[in-house]
């Protein structure tokens, strides 16, 4: 429990110096204060160069469609951003050396790992929560009709923190066993965006996590029976790589 709290005070310190807070802050909220200024903004801007009819097209959004382009961009964009910033939360560290005077001192592996986790995990949580408030107060405001309301918006919001959650698990894995920060990096955003294929499997869909961004989008929809296993599966990934990640880091070699 020491080492938890030495650990997390560490990580809060870092995550501070670093801007990591604030590179976060804007891979999440940035889109959320961005993405409807620039859909009110496009019909004005293409007036000149579009057909009527074409620019028609661009006039009838409204705030579902708003929305749905937030979720995109917070897939497409925000995972960069997440994962390009802490792809070296272990990594960097031991390729630094930054855990010898630590482990010296005792410090437990599982506690820094949890610590690791968590910290990240309330602060993903907290920046994608405010996303999405944003967003949705800023889209009523700029846009007429749809069916999007605040139960559908946390409901959508809860998705996408759990499935960054299996990612921050799957991320702190494999930045414990490269020592060069940007393998991780790459292999975390290669599984991210590849399984995303398998939204398309209505058989097998269901049992990945990618399965969290798919039922996020569908407005409207609350909690069915689909989900169940999604759920199971996606808490069961994060004990699984937070377990294997504190195995690595007992057998790593620090010095």
């Amino acid at each position: 429990m020491r080492s938890f709290r030495a650990y997390f005070k560490k990580e809060f310190k870092e995550a501070a110096r670093n801007y990591k807070y604030l590179i976060l802050a804007v891979g999440f909220i940035f889109w959320a204060l961005l993405d409807p200024l620039m859909l009110k903004l496009l019909p004005l801007i293409l007036k000149a160069s579009l057909p009527v009819e074409l620019l028609s097209q661009f006039t009838n959004i409204n705030r579902d469609y708003a929305f749905l382009n937030l979720l995109k961009d917070l897939f497409q964009v925000g995972t960069l951003f997440f994962v390009f910033s802490l792809m070296g939360i272990i990594s960097s560290e031991v390729s630094k050396k930054k855990l010898v005077l630590p482990y010296s001192r005792g410090l437990k592996p599982e506690g820094m790992v949890l610590a690791k986790y968590i910290h990240y995990a309330i602060t993903v949580s907290i920046f994608i929560f405010a996303a999405f408030l944003t967003n949705y107060f800023y889209v009523k405001s700029l846009f007429n009709s749809g069916v999007l309301s605040i139960q559908i918006v946390l409901w959508s919001c809860f998705l996408y923190i759990l499935y960054f959650a299996v990612i921050l698990a799957l991320l702190l894995y494999m930045s414990s066993l490269f020592k060069k920060s940007i393998i991780p990096g790459l292999l975390v955003l290669a599984i991210v965006y590849g399984f995303n294929f398998f939204n398309q499997l209505s058989l097998i869909r269901n049992y990945l996590p990618n399965y969290l961004i798919l039922r996020a989008a569908d407005l409207g929809v609350f909690f069915d029976t689909s989900l169940i296993p999604t759920f199971f599966i996606s808490v069961f990934l994060i004990a699984i790589f937070i377990f294997l990640t504190i195995i690595r880091m007992k057998k790593i070699d620090v010095a």
